[in-house]
């Protein structure tokens, strides 16, 4: 009843009836149409990765108590796909060890349109139930914890096939000829294999043979330790000795043309760079083949070393737009895309050696694989390039990075908040650690979590050991809060100890929430530009610093290192105008609210509540106040003491002979 009559009570007021904290709160402008080509690339991943998953998002289950008692740490998968009748004959090997026993069953992820023929446990015959994506094997007698399990299922079907007929596992043809490969993330390896299907839990190893018609070439995660093609089949046993999540196994077969690179981290090492691409695009992809390995050492350098040196690097194309980053093996839907091959590279570090936890915290993967590239442009043409490509990421509409439901696709992988906002968090973060700190931390969370998994609140926690610093507000404001800062700002400067001192008052106009940022604030003088920076975190604050010449500017965050608009287009000294009212905050309000105003000059001030029919409600100042910016707090009582009545009312600042006003809603 409460959420209804309050639902009411603002739709009679003409305002919307979603969180109370947006309710007044301005729409924030439209995100700006993309600049150039570049951001075109993270919506052809983003776009690309949900409408592969949609097919199999149905799959998606949290794991299970039975999961979370054991702990992969090994697949051995042989698989034989009939390029003919589309059909997938396999057998996958799970290797796991029991950390909360006893555990008389073990339940694997597998879905429904794949029929399991047998099992065995320990090389005996084992009985299953399969039913409702989850196969549930009985083990013959219960295992300690501590001890190794070891079970086999042989199975096969047609997997299953997601949105536009893609699958995880497709089997199909591309100028004629047989074509198969994987796309799993976030949940299809249950698709077409059974798997424990969450990240959370990587396998040490992972073991993949395929078998496919002679003249197809196989490529997969790690190193080739097996290859034959005896003119009617060919056979190829890949081996990935890294930990690696579920959804980052691939397999990629095609009559491929193959070519190699090397990458060279010292005179006397060396790892293979493997292209795999169509006969009929690999003439046109050889420039951004050739730019490879100057990522990989442009990444080493800020990241720290490949992860997976003593493997490879390689790139395998598929018929789908974009890419998926399967550990050591990238799959490119159009390999001659040069910011793509940037991005699905970065995740070399950031999504498979270290993985989100779960994909609510998706951002750590995507956020900085949209990142990465800008650090690309950074190498090629310095900070203006790294500059130019944030400039076309910024995203200023609603929505958290953090995903609040991680089973809808479109959600997860939102091109607008898990990649660009996303990436506009390290963006931001490096400007507040600084350059060094924040590649140091950078580093430090990787060998931290190296192999491993990670959530915002681990990569938080690096950063503030670190940095020294509390970035406990910064997180919570960005990953966790919506929209961005509007900042309003004027200045007034006096001659002061040889020079001049120049005092700025910085205002956040939004009515969302407020951000803690240090904002840098250069002024120009007479005798030339000088930065400093303003640890803004209120409504309303006035700063003061000093200068050697008289200023002529002030400037608000000029190389644009913050997610944020300027309410004008430049700085006006304070004395050219009046006192400025901001919106209450929060509004509407349940009783206590604050308001925010700026006086250009001393004087005398008043400033009182009013309800609608114009009786004053409350006075809160009458006298003389000191030039800059103030907080008052209203309790939400008037005169007498008594709280007041729930509706709309109006907020009047007057001085210096001008007024100004807003309107508060008053909700109990």
């Amino acid at each position: 009843m409460r959420l209804a009559s309050r639902a009411v009570l603002l739709l009679a007021l003409g305002l919307p009836a979603g969180p109370a904290s947006r309710a007044l709160a301005a729409a924030p402008p439209d995100p700006p149409a993309p600049a150039a080509v570049l951001p075109n690339a993270v919506e052809e991943v983003a776009a690309a990765k949900a409408r592969a998953a949609l097919g199999t998002m149905p799959l998606a289950a949290a794991p299970t108590p039975n999961q979370q008692a054991w702990d992969v740490t090994a697949y051995d998968l042989d698989l034989a796909p009939s390029t003919a009748t589309r059909m997938l004959w396999a057998s996958a090997r799970t290797r796991a060890t029991v950390v909360s026993g006893p555990l008389l069953t073990l339940e694997l992820d597998l879905d429904d349109t794949l029929r399991v023929d047998s099992v065995r446990v320990a090389g005996a015959p084992a009985p299953f139930t399969h039913a409702l994506g989850l196969l549930t094997v009985t083990l013959g007698r219960a295992y300690l914890t501590g001890e190794s399990v070891d079970l086999t299922v042989w199975y096969h079907g047609r997997p299953v096939s997601g949105a536009f007929g893609v699958a995880a596992f497709t089997d199909t043809t591309h100028n004629g000829a047989p074509l198969v490969w994987t796309l799993s993330e976030p949940y299809g390896a249950r698709a077409w294999w059974p798997c424990k299907d969450h990240p959370e839990d990587k396998a040490d190893s992972v073991s993949v043979r395929v078998t496919v018609p002679s003249g197809m070439t196989t490529v997969s995660n790690g190193r080739r330790v097996e290859a034959s093609d005896d003119g009617t089949v060919a056979v190829t046993r890949w081996v990935e000795r890294h930990p690696i999540a579920t959804y980052l196994v691939s397999i990629a077969s095609y009559a491929y043309v193959t070519s190699t690179d090397w990458y060279r981290p010292s005179p006397v090492d060396s790892m293979p760079i493997q292209f795999y691409f169509f006969p009929d695009t690999f003439p046109g992809t050889a420039a951004v083949s050739a730019e490879v390995k100057g990522m990989i050492a442009a990444y080493a350098a800020r990241f720290g070393p490949y992860p997976f040196l003593d493997e490879k690097y390689g790139e395998a194309q598929f018929t789908w737009g974009g890419g998926m980053e399967n550990q050591t093996i990238t799959s490119l839907g159009n390999p001659a895309s040069e910011y793509v091959a940037a991005h699905e590279l970065t995740h070399m570090w950031w999504g498979d050696m270290v993985t989100c936890r779960d994909f609510h915290h998706i951002w750590l993967n995507e956020g900085f694989a949209s990142y990465g590239p800008a650090l690309w442009a950074e190498a090629q043409s310095g900070l203006s390039g790294y500059h130019a490509f944030m400039a076309t990421s910024r995203y200023l509409g609603s929505g958290t990075i953090y995903v609040p439901a991680d089973d809808d696709p479109i959600r997860i992988f939102n091109s607008s908040l898990t990649y660009n906002k996303a990436s506009w968090v390290l963006h931001m973060l490096r400007h507040v650690l600084g350059d060094t700190v924040f590649f140091q931390a950078l580093r430090a969370y990787g060998a931290e979590h190296r192999y491993g998994t990670a959530t915002t609140e681990d990569f938080r926690d690096v950063c503030a050991a670190v940095s020294g610093r509390n970035l406990d507000a910064f997180f919570q404001e960005w990953i966790y809060g919506e929209y961005y800062p509007v900042y309003g700002a004027s200045w007034v400067a006096a001659p002061a100890g040889g020079g001049w001192d120049v005092r700025v008052t910085l205002v956040q106009r939004q009515s969302w929430q407020l951000f803690w940022m240090p904002v840098d604030v250069a002024i120009s003088t007479t005798g030339g530009s000088h930065t400093f920076v303003a640890l803004d975190s209120l409504g309303a604050q006035t700063f003061t610093f000093h200068v050697a010449q008289p200023p002529t500017s002030v400037q608000i965050d000029p190389d644009e290192w913050i997610l944020r608009t300027i309410s004008n287009s430049g700085v006006e000294p304070a004395a050219a105008g009046g006192p400025e009212l901001f919106p209450p905050r929060p509004n509407p309000a349940r009783g206590a609210t604050s308001f925010a105003f700026v006086l250009p000059r001393s004087g005398e001030v008043r400033l009182d509540v009013y309800d609608l029919r114009g009786a004053k409600v409350r006075s809160l100042v009458s006298g003389t106040l000191e030039a800059g910016a103030h907080v008052l707090p209203w309790d939400g009582r008037d005169a007498q003491g008594r709280s007041a009545p729930p509706g709309i009312y109006a907020v009047r600042l007057q001085s210096a002979g001008q007024s100004r006003s807003q309107r508060l809603v008053l909700v109990r």
